[in-house]
């Protein structure tokens, strides 16, 4: 591999791992305040599904 190579290699990861990490440092500093707006994946209503699905993935009954 060329010089150009290894230091496009290099750049790449170090970008790809600091950005990981101040993402990462950014989320386990939030405050107990900061973190009750955060819901999982899976609660967050994207309009798309039906009251009967819905329902199903809460546990209340099966789709027709």
């Amino acid at each position: 591999m060329t010089i150009a190579g290894w230091v496009m290699f290099l750049f790449s990861w170090t970008l790809i791992i600091s950005l990981s990490a101040f993402c990462m440092a950014r989320v386990l500093k939030l405050q107990d305040t900061q973190v009750e707006h955060i819901r999982p994946i899976h609660e967050i209503d994207t309009g798309d599904l039906t009251d009967e699905v819905k329902k199903h993935r809460e546990g209340k009954g099966r789709p027709e």
